[in-house]
């Protein structure tokens, strides 16, 4: 032991009542002669676990104690231990199918205009694909069809006006006028639309001019949902931000005690021994600088903390939960879209170990056969900004329109910054079994056309921020997917 013992004494009590513990002497005793750097504050959250969650404080005996040390836990149901941990018995099965490295970064005119039309090639083959689009014809032989003509084409949006939209494909620009009596079915798509989404019109030419007939989202198919073999689940949760002020540390200190199997009802514990997986969808740590004005609303305000103390919580996750991580905007790493894993300084620790897999932003992975789509969500910003059917408290919605149009983040020079060298890799080619996003610190999840939609929240408190913006957050829940059965439930740890 490297420190002396009434120091040692004095850290282990300040860690016991952050957990609401009474040691009585022989306990107390017994953990400061077998103090250990690594393991006590784990053997701590064991400790409260195993008693549960009650009101006021726990009292912890020596005899409790003895038996943790001793590796003699009995599986007694009073105690909140499960028998048997069922995802410690299954092999993990984890295939990353999409993450990206880091690029540089140019602004370079012609990559710019290639990754444009990389998009629009991409998307334009989803929608011959999934669309009767005949008869066809680009922008240029469109315009020059007679008056009484009709077709349909593929488009860029450019602008969106009240009574015209102004499109473009690689060769022209033209304007499409909308016509005052409009279905309502073609209104609500226009209302839809945001700027640079690729999408399919029907026409008709009359005094040499394009009218809308009607619009073709690229969407994508009905699908039946895809499980597992193995009885396991994935914990699915996002926007941590360690270090701020409003950081629920209780909240959060409480859903690691559950994973181990202490705490919340019977139901709950079971569920807990089938976590196999946990998915952060970024915003791990708060970071600094952020914002103007940041470090007054921070807790921690040396960025390389945060991360050193959110992966020392972290690490007290029993190891065969494998954690899968990408970043946020609030984290380090590169902000442009996609961006590559959070930088490998900030991770060495928790690479070092087994558990956990740093992916970029956006990622897919398959776990199980099951197949996820996982994106922090910035864009959700820009969408709500020129879509009527999306708003910050109903991020589901701006998820859904992300499907429709195949991209993740379809609007450019908004808010937010995109990388444009090289193919569009945003493009949602490949449709996913499970969409996961964070960044608007709302929970919500539905399923669209078999597609199971999960914004997972946040740990953070309302911040002033939000108060401006108008946004209520709904903190301290964990989405639980089960993988064979495609069950969703949430366990709320406020």
């Amino acid at each position: 032991m490297t420190q002396d013992k009434e120091t040692v004494r004095r850290k282990i009590l300040t860690e016991a009542a952050r957990r609401r513990l009474l040691l009585n002497p022989e306990a107390l005793s017994m953990l400061v002669e077998n103090y250990d750097e690594n393991s006590f504050q784990s053997l701590l959250d064991k400790l409260a676990g195993t008693v549960g969650e009650q009101k006021g404080s726990l009292v912890v005996s020596g005899e409790m104690v003895a038996r943790f040390i001793s590796g003699q836990v009995k599986s007694e149901a009073s105690t909140g231990v499960h028998p048997q941990v069922l995802a410690k018995e299954v092999e993990e099965k984890v295939e990353v199918l999409k993450s990206y490295e880091a690029k540089p970064f140019s602004d370079d005119l012609e990559a710019r205009k290639q990754y444009f039309v990389d998009r629009y090639l991409k998307i334009s083959s989803i929608l011959r694909s999934r669309a009767d689009l005949s008869p066809y014809y680009p922008l240029r032989k469109a315009r020059s069809l007679p008056d009484g003509s009709e077709g349909k084409t593929i488009v860029m949006l450019y602008e969106k006006h009240e009574n015209y939209l102004v499109v473009e494909d690689p060769e022209t620009t033209v304007k499409i006028m909308i016509p005052k009596d409009c279905s309502r079915d073609l209104r609500e798509k226009i209302d839809r639309l945001v700027p640079d989404s690729v999408i399919g019109v029907a026409f008709r030419v009359s005094g040499s001019k394009l009218f809308c007939r009607s619009l073709i989202f690229p969407d994508v198919p009905i699908k039946k949902a895809r499980v597992a073999e193995e009885d396991v689940s994935v914990l699915m949760t996002s926007d941590i931000h360690f270090g701020s002020q409003k950081f629920s540390e209780k909240a959060f200190r409480r859903m690691i005690r559950w994973l181990r199997g202490g705490g919340l009802g019977e139901r709950e514990r079971n569920q807990a021994f089938k976590i196999k997986y946990i998915v952060i969808a970024g915003d791990l740590v708060d970071g600094v600088g952020v914002y103007p004005q940041q470090e007054k609303e921070l807790q921690v305000k040396d960025v390389e903390k945060q991360y050193e103390m959110l992966l020392e919580i972290l690490s007290q996750i029993p190891e065969y939960i494998r954690i899968i991580i990408i970043p946020g905007n609030h984290d380090a790493a590169p902000r442009a879209l996609p961006q590559p894993p959070i930088f490998r300084e900030y991770m060495k620790r928790m690479e070092a170990s087994r558990n956990l897999l740093s992916l970029s932003n956006p990622c897919m992975v398959s776990l199980h056969g099951v197949r996820f789509l996982i994106y922090h969500g910035t864009s959700m910003e820009d969408i709500a900004t020129f879509s009527k059917n999306a708003s910050y408290d109903k991020p589901d919605n701006s998820m859904e329109l992300m499907l429709q149009f195949r991209h993740l983040a379809p609007v450019y020079g908004s808010r937010t910054p995109l990388l444009t060298q090289g193919p569009d890799e945003l493009v949602v080619e490949e449709v996913p079994d499970v969409f996961h996003t964070g960044h608007v610190h709302v929970f919500r999840s539905r399923v669209y056309k078999g597609i199971r939609l999960v914004n997972s929240g946040t740990w953070q408190e309302r911040t002033k921020y939000q108060e401006q913006m108008g946004i209520m957050p709904t903190p301290n829940i964990a989405g639980i997917l089960e993988l064979k059965t495609g069950n969703f439930s949430e366990i709320s740890f406020a």
